[in-house]
C-alpha cells in the first residue's frame, strides 16, 4: 500500500487548476488536513471541502491576516498537513511566502501548495501612500550608493534576520531587550541596484539609531557595523535606525518600537499553536507590522474576484483528490452562487447613492471593493496601520468630508477608531463613525453574534456601513 509520502510525491509545485502528476488521492483520508494561511482562504477552502477534511486557519482568532506574524516556526505544522493554501504574491504574508519556499526546497514530497490568486488580475498600489521611498528622509543618492531598497535588521546573537523596513513600515522588528542587558543588532542594506552597502570599518557608512519616545529606558551604542541596545528601565521605546556618514544621518528607517522587559522569554519554549488562547482582540504590534509588495493582494473584498479564488481552490482539490471531485465541484458551485448573490446585493444597494467617495480612517483594505462598485476610497492612513496620519493628512480628510458633505466615516476594526474620532470631531457638521471589517480575520464576538463568516462580514457588517458612508440608505 502506498504511503502518504508516496501519494504526494512530486506535489510541491504550485497548483492552481493545471494538471499535476503524482498527487492523486492525496486527501483520500478524512483525517488528512488542509492548512490555510489566513481566515479568508480557510473560509473558501472549507466551503469547497465541506465536512470531508479538516481545514486549519494559521492565524489565531482575532489576529489580523495581513499583519500577523507567527511566533514559532510554522513549517512543521504545515508539513503535517497535506495541502497549504496561500497567496503567491510579494508582501501580503511574508511568513507564508517563506514557508512556501521551504516546501519547494525540501518538502515537495509532503505538501501540495495551492495559490488561490492564480489568474486573478491584481491592482497595483497607487499614490503617495504606496511609495516605498516616501518615509526616508534624505534617501536620495549619496556618495556613490543608490537609493536604499532594503534594510534588514539582524540579531547577531543568533545570526538571523528579525525585521525588514519597507517604505514607511516594518515587517518584523527588533527583539525585546532584557532589563540591564543588551542586544546586538547588525543590518544588511542594499541599494536599488541590489548592491550591498558596506557598514563600519573602512566604509563610509555606520549603523546607528536614535531613541524617541520613551527616552531613558534604552541606550544605543554604535559599533560601526552594528549597534547595542541596552535596557535601562522597563517600557516601550521608539527607535529609528540610521545610516550615518561623518556624524550625520544620511538615511533613516521608519520608526519602530523596542520593548524593555524584566526578562526576555525563552523562544525555545513549546508552543502548541492553540488558537483559543488568542480569542481576545489585542492591538499589539505583532499584528500590526504590515508589509506590502507592488500589488494589492486583498482581492477578496470584491465578491466577483473572490469567486475566482474559490474556483482556484476547487480546481486544485479536484486535481489532488479526484475521488471527491463531485463533492468539491458541487460545494464550490453552491458557494460561488452565494458570492454572486452577495455581489448583486452590493450592486443594488450601492447603485443609488449621494457620494462617490467613502472615507475609511484606517489602512486601505477596500481598493477592490471600490473598483468593483465604482467609488473611491479615501484614507489618511494609507496601507500601514502603523502609519500615524500627519496633521496635514487629517486636515485634508476633514476638508474632503466637509466639501462632500459626508456624514459617516468608516473605521477598520483592526486599526481602531481613534483616527475616525479625531476627524469627526474636527468636521464642522455632525458626523457618525461606523466599523468595517477587512474580511481577512474573525473575532469571537463576531462568531457569537452570527456574523463571523466571510459572507456574513461582507453582508452584515460592511454593506450597511458602506451604504451609510456613501449615502445609499
Amino acid at each position: 500500500m502506498p504511503t502518504r509520502r508516496d501519494l504526494l510525491r512530486g506535489s510541491g509545485a504550485i497548483l492552481a487548476g493545471g494538471t499535476l502528476a503524482g498527487c492523486t488521492s492525496a486527501l483520500s483520508d478524512a483525517n488528512d488536513g488542509v492548512f490555510a494561511s489566513f481566515f479568508t482562504l480557510a473560509e473558501f477552502t472549507r466551503a469547497v471541502t465541506g465536512d470531508a477534511h479538516e481545514v486549519e486557519n494559521a492565524v489565531p482568532m482575532g489576529g489580523h491576516g495581513h499583519g500577523w506574524t507567527p511566533s514559532v516556526d510554522m513549517l512543521p505544522s504545515i508539513v503535517e498537513s497535506e495541502v497549504f493554501v496561500y497567496l503567491d504574491v510579494d508582501g501580503f504574508q511574508p511568513w507564508a511566502e517563506d514557508v512556501a519556499g521551504q516546501v519547494r526546497d525540501g518538502y515537495e514530497d509532503d505538501v501540495v501548495l495551492v495559490d488561490a490568486l492564480a489568474g486573478i488580475e491584481l491592482l497595483e498600489y497607487e499614490g503617495h501612500d504606496h511609495s516605498h521611498d516616501e518615509h526616508h528622509a534624505d534617501d536620495s543618492e549619496h556618495d556613490g550608493i543608490g537609493r536604499i531598497d532594503t534594510f534588514e535588521l539582524v540579531d547577531r546573537s543568533v545570526d538571523d534576520a528579525v525585521g525588514e523596513a519597507h517604505g514607511d513600515h516594518w515587517h518584523g522588528g527588533p527583539p525585546d531587550v532584557s532589563l540591564d542587558e543588551h542586544v546586538s543588532l547588525g543590518a544588511v542594506v542594499t541599494d536599488e541596484d541590489g548592491t550591498d552597502v558596506p557598514l563600519g570599518g573602512d566604509s563610509q557608512y555606520t549603523l546607528d539609531a536614535s531613541v524617541g519616545e520613551g527616552d531613558g529606558a534604552l541606550d544605543v551604542e554604535s559599533h560601526g557595523d552594528h549597534v547595542h541596545l541596552h535596557g535601562n528601565s522597563i517600557g516601550t521605546v521608539e527607535v529609528v535606525f540610521q545610516l550615518r556618514k561623518d556624524g550625520e544621518s544620511r538615511w533613516e528607517a521608519p520608526p519602530t518600537e523596542v520593548d524593555v522587559v524584566e526578562t526576555v522569554a525563552d523562544d525555545t519554549e513549546e508552543d502548541d499553536h492553540d488558537h483559543d488562547d488568542d480569542d481576545d482582540h489585542d492591538h499589539s504590534h505583532d499584528d500590526h507590522d504590515h508589509s506590502h509588495g507592488e500589488y494589492d493582494a486583498k482581492f477578496f473584498t470584491d465578491p466577483i474576484r473572490a469567486q475566482q479564488g474559490v474556483r482556484n481552490i476547487r480546481d486544485a482539490l479536484v486535481e489532488i483528490d479526484p475521488d471527491n471531485a463531485d463533492s468539491y465541484e458541487a460545494n464550490a458551485t453552491t458557494y460561488i452562487g452565494e458570492l454572486n448573490d452577495l455581489h448583486e446585493q452590493y450592486e443594488t444597494t450601492l447603485a443609488d447613492r449621494e457620494h462617490d467617495v467613502a472615507v475609511v480612517a484606517g489602512h486601505d483594505s477596500f481598493q477592490y471593493l471600490g473598483e468593483r462598485y465604482d467609488f473611491e476610497i479615501h484614507t489618511p492612513v494609507g496601507l500601514s496601520p502603523d502609519h500615524e496620519p500627519a496633521p496635514d493628512e487629517i486636515a485634508e480628510t476633514v476638508e474632503l468630508v466637509e466639501s462632500e458633505e459626508i456624514d459617516c466615516i468608516l473605521w477598520d476594526y483592526f486599526d481602531g477608531n481613534d483616527t475616525a474620532t479625531v476627524i469627526a470631531d474636527e468636521v464642522d457638521h455632525e458626523v457618525t463613525i461606523e466599523m468595517v471589517s477587512p474580511a481577512e480575520s474573525v473575532t469571537e464576538e463576531w462568531n457569537e453574534d452570527g456574523v463571523g463568516s466571510y459572507i456574513s462580514q461582507m453582508k452584515e457588517i460592511n454593506l450597511p456601513a458602506f451604504a451609510t458612508a456613501l449615502g445609499a440608505e
